[in-house]
């Protein structure tokens, strides 16, 4: 087992997880393309994509990138010709960008099986990334797959020196097989399972952690904002705040645009479950609806509604499981150990894109954001880890999969 890192970073990929109730829309893999860059930049390593194969009888997509990483993945309804030739436009651009590419490439993306196809294809391109580290440094990146039985995304991570210091680096595909996604009991720094034992290796279990999160439309937030703006958020009483305070001042050194929240991610059991209830019962009722409907106009209208609560409201409640949630909340944080650092875009970028599309800027002002809030917390690391004592809890007993 590895000693315990002084500091570590985990970044997740929420494969299809565009949408969520309440209107935010999001690129739900910033978090892993920073880690991931994290890791890249260490290696040395060329994540750019080489290939796109596409079978169509064989119904596979695989992604090969210049330095070797394969991912792949095979939508549930099947890959169109078309579909293969769009795919194209992947190649040369870089797998850790897995949605903005995907989207890119075949125009938009939805989860929860209804775009199958832009999932597979990010699903492919984030595993691909992942591979390509084991495959540039077999003996000091170890990478995993998820144990969740409906998934099939890597998890990845290693030990790096940066500006001196000693830092975990953990990067996780979520990614459901065929398509079907959001499934992310395994996002943030969540420990069960496979990526339990990954973390552990890794000296990640009670480490400060910064948890890397999407670039998103918010509604409650981006009305307001006339630029891209960084948020930092933590609970401060569940929460390490030593960790948020130290991705705070790193923002405000840089001079970029910043929002600091520590009143979110309160604790209170069952929010998932009744956020399902609520979103059955809308489904419920246009279901019903649309059994008394009579007339094609009326049927259109239903039918189109309940494309809409499957395609966006959705992906709010069947991203995680519920006794997992109850814990480590919406962006998987284990108490104590961590802060989130994610992006909002503004109302008008929304109006333009219509989905959050994460770049090449967005990374490195990310980066920059995460290695000057090291050099801060390990000032502050004594602090940072008295937090984690205090909060920490341990998600061993919470492994509910296959029930």
């Amino acid at each position: 087992m590895a000693s315990a890192a002084a500091m570590a970073i985990a970044g997740h990929a929420g494969i299809g997880h565009t949408h969520c109730p309440g209107g935010l829309i999001q690129d739900d893999t910033a978090g892993f393309a920073v880690a991931g860059a994290l890791i890249r930049d260490c290696l040395k390593a060329d994540t750019r994509v080489r290939t796109v194969d596409v079978d169509v009888d064989r119904n596979t997509i695989q992604v090969t990138t210049f330095d070797g990483g394969v991912g792949e993945s095979s939508p549930r309804r099947g890959v169109t010709p078309a579909e293969a030739e769009l795919m194209q436009a992947a190649v040369r651009r870089d797998a850790l960008l897995c949605q903005s590419v995907a989207v890119q490439a075949l125009g938009r993306m939805y989860g929860q099986g209804v775009l199958e196809t832009p999932v597979c294809l990010a699903a492919a391109l984030g595993n691909a990334a992942l591979d390509t580290f084991r495959k540039k440094a077999p003996k000091s990146f170890h990478l995993t797959v998820e144990s969740a039985p409906t998934n099939c995304g890597y998890v990845g991570g290693m030990r790096v020196d940066l500006d001196g210091i000693p830092v975990s680096v953990l990067a996780t595909v979520n990614a459901c097989t065929s398509g079907i996604g959001p499934n992310e009991d395994l996002e943030g720094n969540v420990a069960l399972g496979s990526k339990r034992e990954l973390m552990t290796l890794l000296g990640m279990m009670r480490c400060p952690t910064i948890v890397l999160e999407g670039k998103a439309y918010s509604p409650a937030l981006s009305d307001s904002l006339e630029l891209q703006t960084f948020l930092i958020r933590v609970n401060r009483d569940l929460d390490n705040v030593a960790v948020a305070e130290a991705l705070y001042e790193s923002a405000r050194n840089l001079n970029y645009p910043v929002i600091y929240r520590d009143d979110v991610f309160p604790r209170e059991e069952g929010t998932l479950r009744r956020k399902g209830v609520e979103v059955a019962d809308a489904i419920i009722h246009a279901a019903e609806r649309l059994k008394a409907a009579e007339t094609g106009p009326e049927k259109v209208r239903v039918v189109a509604e309940l494309a809409t609560l499957v395609s966006q409201e959705c992906g709010g409640m069947s991203f995680m499981t519920n006794k997992v949630h109850d814990v480590v909340r919406q962006v998987g944080m284990i108490p104590g150990t961590s802060a989130v650092l994610s992006l909002l875009v503004t109302r008008d970028y929304l109006t333009r894109w219509k989905i959050p599309l994460l770049d090449d800027d967005d990374i490195r002002m990310m980066q920059n954001i995460v290695r000057g809030a090291l050099l801060l917390l390990h000032v502050r690391l004594p602090e940072a880890r008295r937090i984690v004592e205090q909060q920490y809890q341990d998600l061993g007993p919470l492994e509910f999969w296959g029930e």
